[in-house]
């Protein structure tokens, strides 16, 4: 019989584990060693206790926590199994998804950061190319141009609101922005109460979302707030210099708004989709 039975530092070895680890499961009673010396005291594990080490690793490699493990081999019921196993399986499915909406828009921030150092001079229009964006909207009662930086954060702190009472994973809250009806700004009566989230293919369906189709923009970048409507400004009069229409609303995209210098510093980018007169 000796010769089937494994010294602690043994049975690590032989399943690639730390012997720290085996005393942790044997003090959680979930793997403890089955024979002892009666002469030296010393206790010893057996092969045979190599398959249930091998269903805790893989148990815990599936984010059980050991109090659930041990709860699995405790009970007698299959119903009950069942049923532990279900909630594991949610609160996994919850966390890649919590984990794959970050990672989305850690690749946004990533972005905005890339999209900023091959931004032209600020107050300079230009022309890009979008792709298909969606936004979630939210219609607020304040007003940026009217209320000017004060009002644009109130539209933000409407939104974080809007997200917290949905249960929706605040890393959304990255990339903000602003919208004005395209006839506001044709006619130069500048006002906006509306606010957005960029969101992607993982956001849930919320009732408010909505859809930017692929276009050609004018567009301006600026890291002065009160200069918004200057710039608006501008676009207008480039647009109407090459001759082009507006083919939807403008857009104030927050690219970035990190106090990394201690201080308050905002760089966004106003945009118009355009199209050539028929």
């Amino acid at each position: 019989m000796r010769n089937t039975l494994l010294k602690i530092g043994e049975m690590a070895e032989l399943n690639h584990v730390s012997t720290q680890t085996l005393r942790l499961y044997s003090k959680n009673k979930l793997l403890e060693p089955q024979y002892m010396d009666p002469e030296t005291g010393y206790r010893y594990y057996t092969l045979e206790q190599c398959a249930k080490l091998d269903l805790i690793r893989a148990l815990k490699s599936c984010h059980l926590p050991l109090g659930k493990i041990r709860e699995i081999f405790e009970l007698s019921s299959e119903e009950r199994l069942l049923q532990v196993l279900e909630e594991q399986i949610g609160a996994l499915s919850e966390e890649i998804y919590n984990s794959s909406v970050s990672r989305n828009n850690l690749l946004r921030i990533r972005r905005n950061i890339q999209t900023l150092n091959a931004l032209p001079p600020f107050g300079q229009v230009f022309f890009e190319y979008v792709p298909e964006r969606k936004l979630d909207v939210q219609n607020t009662e304040f007003d940026f141009f009217s209320q000017g930086y004060q009002g644009y954060e109130n539209m933000l702190r409407h939104m974080q609101n809007y997200l917290h009472e949905k249960k929706l994973p605040p890393s959304y809250f990255i990339n903000v922005g602003t919208i004005m009806d395209k006839e506001h700004f044709m006619e130069g009566t500048y006002t906006s109460q509306t606010a957005f989230i960029f969101v992607d293919d993982l956001y849930p369906d919320t009732g408010s979302i909505r859809t930017l189709p692929q276009s050609m923009y004018l567009s301006v970048a600026s890291d002065n707030t009160s200069l918004e409507a200057e710039y608006a400004n501008r676009l207008y009069e480039e647009m109407t210099r090459q001759d082009m229409i507006s083919s939807g609303d403008y857009i104030c995209e927050v690219l970035t708004q990190f106090p990394l210098d201690h201080s308050e510093h905002m760089i966004y980018k106003i945009q118009i989709p355009v199209r050539r007169r028929s």
